[in-house]
């Protein structure tokens, strides 16, 4: 039986190749996703454990806020005496503390500000680090560090970029003024051009205090240790010290912790990138899991005479059925292994990629885990031989008298099973759906989402046929024939068709969700604009954090043509034990600028020491104005503070669940950056008037844009669009092993047509119109997966947008343009899909053909 396995490989190399295709793709995201990663820790592992290496202990407040996205937990600084009481300490040889800025933007030779820290790698700043020891970055020479307030050094990779030499000089944003500096050095950090992409600009020590508004104080102090002294015993010899000063609370790490709490950091930055590479990687193995299952199921109706003369001449069930496991077997094998090593050029492009982005990986090979082998093998494998476990059952059941005459490639269908397993997953689905959308978590819904997939596959034959004599109802009517012979192909085996028309189904739903979802959201944006800004104006900065210096606030406000003007802020803060994000502007002009639509209170009342609150939350956690709320803030420690509920509000999507008065931001949290820039003019001047006196403050800010509301409005609908894209991107390869499913199904039921098309062509059908059948029966196909994906993406679309409501997307949009160009698409790509096949089936010896049993 293993011999005619080999054999039946060998004899259809065409269809194994095209059917490990399914696999390979997957396999090859999979895999690749995991050497990415594998290969981006290594070269920071590596890189954080050299530039640490002189570090011996690090002293530091402890975290107040824990960091859920991006690296690093937030924390206070700490007074700058404390330097000098390490440096006291028994075992220490050296202390250096430093403080860190979370923007240092830098302009380059255009006034083009580099980079956006916002939604790519950040602007840091720091100051210089007199001990080569305890500094990561170093010199290239003719270089120098920074010896006075006036001078800076940057990263190799920015002055690379923006073409910055020594001795250029250099604007750098910071919630400060813009400054000009001189260059008078250019770093590299370790052996890296740049930390991860990231711009860093070098000041000196006093200098980088003041930009923080940090006279005095450190974020953490780096300490060598005596030649002798492990890095154990100075810390506990700094923890003893300390501990003598009760009025300081710090904590004390030795330089192999911080180098892992770096590493570890890295790591999670990059966790959620590789996730969501790793789901698409899920998708495309599932919708292949659908076309191995179908091909399979094609070729063992094909071969059931051949299988009952293998158990007609003695061969047994479970021979049969190891014969066709075992070919789904080294297809599994082949095909992961190849899905492997493309796994690694895989990585190697994204590597590329990331870097065209200006995410700089560290120079380092290519890492090939032993976990992107084993996981890429066991995965294809398993997938290829779970899809080919029912069609194999089915190989074996064919009982020997079949050998003697024609069977039918198609069991009787059990309606009344198929439609009660198909309704009630579909309907645990919706269920696991909607428990996962009320709150207990991705994983439910992701769970649904499969049921209901899963569901729907399941009733798929049952209306088939029926779809598909409908939708080639139109092609029949304007290609005659050709059409009629196409409808029927389609309809004659409702099984195959909706099986075929699944593995499209899961990437349109998929892509009519995000449609779906995306115009919902633009929607709800544009109609909470509309309704909540009465500016005139809206100074942006970067889309995904604060970047603007409250300096350029107060310009604006202090304009001839304003009436009314306050920055945006947000920041994290903990409220009764939960970390929130808090924003903040004026209330002394709020209500002028925008409607949060009140219930309670009022902007007007709100103190340093209050609090306005969304209704939603209000209602959760059963608040209401004159509630005291314990709140911990990073600048303040550990400690709570008892604010008061002065406001509450309905409007969530722009405001958020919390906000706060500036000065109440200003008082309790350590950095001053704005966000936005709202702007009201004073009566009688007009939009031309003032965006002729904002534009020439603005410009004076290289990172600020001056957008009226229209304008900010359209910003806001096109950041979705980017983030839409790039799913688009990644779906396109779930759509693309679909089709490769379309074309080995129209191969496979060509070779099983061959005597029909053979008679066609006997009967005068010509070439191009046996072409025309192949294609039109495609087109079908392809537009019944897709409408069934539509339909199946509006359901999903419909019940997040829903669920969101509480969260401001009262707005649902079904996006008609973008989803007519989906069904387009299909049948274009339904004829793209069936040149191949139908150029086989055109070319078919007639008296051959005909002859074929």
């Amino acid at each position: 039986m293993w011999r005619i396995t080999r054999k039946e490989i060998a004899a259809h190399k065409l269809r194994f190749v095209l059917l490990s295709l399914a696999v390979i793709l997957g396999v090859a995201f999979m895999s690749g996703t995991q050497v990415l990663t594998a290969t981006i820790n290594k070269s920071f592992d590596d890189l954080f454990a050299d530039i640490n290496r002189g570090r011996d202990a690090v002293v530091r407040a402890p975290a107040v806020l824990k960091s859920d996205f991006g690296p690093g937990d937030q924390r206070p600084r700490i007074p700058a005496s404390v330097e000098s009481l390490v440096r006291g300490i028994p075992g220490v040889e050296a202390a250096q503390g430093n403080v860190q800025l979370d923007l240092a933007q830098i302009v380059d030779k255009k006034n083009k500000a580099m980079g956006d820290p916002g939604q790519g790698a950040p602007s840091l700043g720091f100051g210089w680090d007199s001990n080569q020891r305890l500094n990561p970055f170093r010199v290239i020479p003719p270089g120098r560090p920074p010896s006075t307030g006036d001078e800076v050094v940057i990263d190799k990779h920015t002055a690379d970029k923006a073409k910055l030499h020594v001795g250029d000089a250099v604007e750098i944003l910071t919630q400060k003024a813009p400054k000009t500096y001189r260059i008078v050095g250019i770093a590299k950090f370790g052996t890296a051009d740049s930390l991860l992409g990231a711009s860093a600009a070098l000041f000196t020590v006093p200098e980088v205090q003041r930009i923080a508004d940090a006279a005095d104080q450190f974020d953490q102090i780096s300490v060598v240790a005596d030649p002798g002294v492990t890095q154990e015993q100075l810390k506990t010899n700094l923890q003893a010290a300390l501990a003598k000063h009760p009025d300081l609370t710090l904590e004390v790490l030795t330089g192999k912790e911080v180098t892992k709490e770096n590493q570890d950091d890295v790591h999670k930055a990059i966790g959620f990138f590789s996730t969501a590479l790793l789901i698409f990687a899920l998708v495309a193995l599932l919708v292949g899991m659908f076309i191995i299952y179908n091909t399979f199921s094609i070729i063992v109706a094909q071969r059931r005479r051949e299988m009952a003369l293998l158990r007609a001449i003695g061969a047994s069930r479970r021979q049969v059925l190891g014969a066709v496991i075992g070919e789904s077997v080294v297809v599994g094998l082949v095909a992961s292994a190849i899905g492997v090593a493309g796994g690694v050029l895989l990585a190697a492009g994204l590597k590329a990629l990331l870097a065209a982005f200006g995410l700089d990986i560290p120079a380092s090979g290519i890492v090939l885990p032993a976990s992107a082998i084993v996981t890429g093998m066991v995965a294809g494998t398993l997938i290829t031989v779970f899809s080919a476990v029912f069609p194999a059952r089915q190989a074996a059941s064919v009982p020997p008298v079949a050998a003697m005459r024609d069977v039918a490639l198609e069991r009787p269908p059990r309606r009344a099973m198929r439609l009660a397993i198909g309704s009630g997953v579909i309907v645990l689905g919706i269920v696991a759906l909607f428990v996962g959308l009320g709150g207990s978590g991705i994983l439910f819904v992701g769970i649904g989402a499969l049921l209901v997939l899963i569901g729907v596959f399941v009733l798929g034959p049952l209306f088939a046929r029926g779809f598909s004599r409908a939708i080639g109802a139109p092609i029949a009517a304007i290609k005659g024939m050709t059409g009629k012979l196409a409808r029927e192909n389609a309809a004659r085996n409702p099984k195959r068709t909706a099986t075929t028309a699944s593995a499209l189904m899961i990437g349109v739903a998929l892509v009519g969700f995000i449609t779906i979802f995306a115009a919902s959201a633009k929607a709800s944006v544009g109609a909470a604009i509309d309704s909540t800004l009465k500016t005139d104006y809206v100074v942006t900065g970067s889309q995904g954090a604060p970047t603007l210096s409250p300096t350029l606030g107060e310009d604006i406000k202090n304009s001839e043509v304003i009436q009314a003007a306050t920055p945006l802020r947000f920041g994290q803060a903990k409220f009764d034990g939960t970390t929130e994000q808090v924003q903040a502007a004026d209330p002394a002009v709020a209500s002028q600028l925008f409607d949060l639509k009140p219930v309670a209170g009022s902007f007007e009342a709100l103190t340093a020491n209050g609090l306005a609150i969304s209704k939603h939350t209000a209602d959760s956690k059963h608040w209401s104005v004159g509630t005291q709320v314990d709140a911990q803030f990073v600048k303040t420690g550990k400690s709570t503070l008892p604010l008061t509920v002065q406001m509450i509000y309905k409007e969530r999507l722009l405001a958020g669940d919390y906000f706060m008065s500036l000065a109440g931001y200003e008082k309790y949290f350590k950095d001053q950056l704005d966000f936005l820039i709202f702007a009201k003019l004073k009566p009688g001047v007009t939009p031309e008037q003032g965006r002729v006196a904002l534009e020439p403050i603005v410009a004076k800010y290289p990172n600020a844009k001056l957008k009226d509301n229209a304008e900010y409005k359209a910003d806001q609908v096109a950041q979705v669009n980017q983030i839409v894209n790039l799913v688009y991107a990644l779906l396109f390869l779930a759509v693309f092993i679909a089709l490769i499913g379309i074309v080995i199904t129209l191969l496979l039921s060509i070779y099983e047509r061959t005597r029909e098309l053979g008679l066609l062509r006997a009967v005068g059908t010509s070439r191009s119109q046996v072409r025309s059948i192949v294609r039109w029966e495609s087109v079908i196909i392809s537009l019944l997966g897709t409408l069934v994906g539509l339909i199946v993406g509006l359901f999903f679309g419909w019940s997040v947008v829903q669920a969101l409501k509480d969260d401001g997307f009262n707005k649902f949009a079904i996006a008609p343009l973008q989803l007519v160009f989906v069904v387009i698409l299909a049948a274009i790509l339904g004829v793209v899909a069936a040149i191949w096949p139908a150029r086989r089936a055109s070319k078919l010896d007639v008296l051959r053909a005909i002859g074929q049993e």
